[in-house]
């Protein structure tokens, strides 16, 4: 989804992005944190039922132990494999392949499972937070969220960039609006645009796209239940409060 250390680059000239970086470097770190950019703090709601948390325990127990029988036992034959995929174990296995430890899957587990999730309510919750305290009006593929209160803004992708400015769990616009179905990696870069800063990048591994993967759960007849992990797609409608979509 990102690009790597030797991708071109992106819009206008990378030498102009970053003589004008290093320009505003000086200034960079005071306006990357102000109130042109608006923040999304971290939530996590789970440990309102102890229930809940000890399913989440045992999937991210079972995805460090790349145990994908033990994923697929939890999951019903309703289990949503993304949008478009079909439901159920076996369209989970054609989907992620995860009997391979190379499989896409188990890093986006880890990173979606890392991270904490919001009731809809007392009977649906749903992770990242990412994806359930994102602002409506904001449109999800053209943004990501810093996950910390010191994300590092850098005037250019690979390990030696220099750091611009460092952004408080800030809602950074991208320099170009993802394309769904999103999956966020680790060792990538993203190009964004911040406000008097101009055209930095960030690490993929420190920010999460409001569209890229979620996972819902449901309690059913007082136990919890997995019932669906999927990125969203040009189809993907809002899901109201208090219900499950499909």
């Amino acid at each position: 989804m990102g690009v790597s250390e030797h991708s071109p680059p992106g819009p206008g000239s990378a030498l102009r992005r970053r003589d004008l970086i290093r320009l505003l470097a000086g200034t960079a770190c005071g306006v990357a944190n102000a109130a042109e950019l608006a923040k999304l703090q971290p939530a996590d709601e789970a440990s309102r039922d102890q229930g809940l948390v000890a399913l989440l325990e045992k999937v991210r127990r079972l995805t460090a132990h790349r145990n994908s029988g033990g994923l697929e036992d939890l999951m019903l034959p309703t289990f949503r494999v993304e949008f478009d995929a079909g439901k159920g174990p076996a369209a989970f296995r054609k989907r992620w392949h995860p009997e391979s430890a190379s499989s896409p899957l188990w890093q986006v587990m880890e990173r979606l499972f890392a991270l904490g999730g919001t009731f809809y309510s007392d009977t649906l919750f749903a992770l990242p937070y990412v994806y359930t305290r994102f602002p409506g009006d904001l449109d999800p593929l053209a943004h990501v969220v810093a996950l910390t209160a010191d994300t590092r803004l850098l005037d250019r992708p690979g390990q030696d960039a220099g750091l611009v400015a460092t952004l408080d769990h800030a809602i950074i616009p991208l320099a170009q609006r993802l394309s769904p179905p999103v999956t966020m990696s680790a060792g990538g870069y993203l190009e964004v645009k911040v406000p008097r800063a101009g055209w930095c990048f960030v690490r993929e591994s420190d920010v999460y796209s409001p569209a890229a993967h979620r996972a819902f759960f449901e309690k059913r007849q007082g136990q919890w239940r997995w019932i669906s992990l999927a990125a969203a797609t040009l189809k993907d409608p809002p899901i109201p409060k208090g219900t499950v979509n499909g």
